[in-house]
C-alpha cells in the first residue's frame, strides 16, 4: 500500500469516526430530552389531582360564606376567604404547569426546555410559600367573640397564632431554590411534585454541550 492510498484510508476512517461520534451525541441529546419529558409528564397525575380536589373544596367553601355572610363570626368569615383566594391562585398556578409540562416539544430548542423547567421549578416553589402562608387561617377561623371575654383563653388563642405566623412567615421568606441543599428544605420538597423538575435541570445540564450539533 502506497503512503498516499494508506494516508487516504487513515483520514476517510477519521472522518468516519468523527461522524460516529456526533451520532453518537446527537442520539444522546434525543434520549435525554426524552427522559425528560417523560420525567416532567409524571407530575400531570398529582396536579391533575390537586386541581379538581382543589376546585371542588374551593367551590365548597365559596358556597359556605355565601350563606353564612350575614351572621358568621368576622374571624370565620375573612379566614375563610383568604382560604379560598389562596386556594384559587394555587390552582391556578397548576393549571399553568400542567399546560407548560403539556406544551414542551422533543423538538424544541434547548432554551425553550431549559425556559419550561425553570419556570416549573420557580412555581412548584411558590406554590409551596403560598400553602404554608395561609397556615395561621387554621388557628382563627374558629374564634369566637366570647373568647375576648375570656383572658386566659385569649392568650392562648394570640400564643398559638403568633407561633403559626411567624413560623408561615419564616418559610414563606426562606423557600427558595439557594436553600435546596439543606435538611429542612429536602424535608419539604421531596416526590413526585419536585423530584422530576430537579432529575430534569440535571439531565440537561449533561447534554447542554450537544445543543449546537
Amino acid at each position: 500500500m502506497q503512503e498516499s492510498e494508506f494516508i487516504t484510508l487513515w483520514r476517510s476512517y477519521g472522518q468516519k469516526l468523527e461522524e460516529n461520534l456526533i451520532l453518537n451525541r446527537q442520539n444522546a441529546y434525543a434520549i435525554t430530552l426524552i427522559k425528560i419529558k417523560s420525567l416532567v409528564g409524571s407530575m400531570v397525575p398529582m396536579k391533575i389531582f390537586v386541581i379538581v380536589l382543589g376546585s371542588i373544596w374551593a367551590a365548597f367553601l365559596s358556597i359556605v360564606l355565601y350563606h353564612t355572610y350575614a351572621y358568621a363570626s368576622p374571624f370565620f368569615w375573612f379566614s375563610i376567604a383568604i382560604h379560598v383566594v389562596l386556594m384559587a391562585v394555587v390552582i391556578g398556578i397548576n393549571i399553568y404547569q400542567v399546560v407548560l409540562i403539556y406544551q414542551t416539544d422533543l423538538g424544541e430548542a434547548l432554551l425553550k426546555t431549559q425556559y419550561r423547567l425553570a419556570y416549573l421549578k420557580s412555581t412548584t416553589l411558590l406554590i409551596y410559600r403560598l400553602m404554608f402562608l395561609h397556615a395561621p387561617i387554621w388557628t382563627t377561623f374558629s374564634i369566637q367573640q366570647k373568647m375576648f371575654r375570656h383572658p386566659t383563653w385569649l392568650a392562648a388563642q394570640v400564643m398559638v397564632t403568633l407561633v403559626f405566623l411567624i413560623v408561615s412567615l419564616w418559610l414563606f421568606f426562606n423557600i427558595k431554590y439557594e436553600n435546596h441543599n439543606k435538611k429542612w428544605f429536602k424535608l419539604i420538597f421531596s416526590g413526585k411534585d419536585w423530584d422530576p423538575v430537579m432529575k430534569s435541570l440535571e439531565m440537561l445540564k449533561q447534554v447542554e454541550g450537544y445543543s449546537s450539533l
